[in-house]
């Protein structure tokens, strides 16, 4: 079966297995079905908040709810290089400017720059990775312990680290 039918049955944090990614198709497929699912938060750790993946009115249809739906929702991004979503826009950057105190877009300090992993993390559950900036290849897991604890703790110290991105508040003015 393929993981376009078998994401919309996947259950975060309880549905096992690893299932690789890769084209766009697959990785829009299991953001579209795991994201949906959050109730606490979602952590996005990205080289230039790919537009393939997040900026997309499906997309937004799907996570902009859970702001109402769940007290205390927050999405937190942490994005190496701002240069492509200031230049076209992005529909994050729009949700950040509604929300600012729940959704926030933070620059990648220096000290971090070697990491080219991209990755999304549902409720410290669920994970969507990205090998790297360019390539169609990762995987997801719906269930995802413990990989998705010790990238949220790597997302918790490199947020703790981290300013907002300067680049996009200028484009919110």
């Amino acid at each position: 079966m393929s993981i376009e039918l078998k994401a919309k049955e996947m259950e975060l944090g309880e549905s096992a297995g690893t299932h690789l990614l890769e084209t766009l198709e697959e990785f829009q497929t299991v953001l579209d079905a795991m994201v949906p699912q959050a109730k606490r938060q979602v952590k996005i750790f990205t080289q230039e908040l790919e537009h393939g993946f997040y900026d997309r009115e499906a997309f937004l249809d799907l996570l902009s709810p859970l702001f109402k739906e769940h007290r205390g929702f927050t999405v937190n991004i942490i994005l190496k290089d701002p240069d492509k979503a200031a230049k076209l826009g992005h529909r994050l950057v729009e949700l950040q400017k509604r929300l600012p105190t729940r959704c926030e877009i933070r620059s990648l300090p220096r000290e971090y720059e070697e990491i080219t992993d991209e990755y999304l993390i549902v409720d410290d559950m669920g994970m969507v990775k990205r090998f790297a900036l360019g390539n169609m290849r990762g995987h997801c897991e719906f269930r995802s312990v413990p990989d998705a604890v010790k990238y949220g703790r790597q997302f918790n110290e490199i947020w703790e680290r981290s300013q907002p991105c300067t680049e996009l508040r200028r484009l919110a003015l």
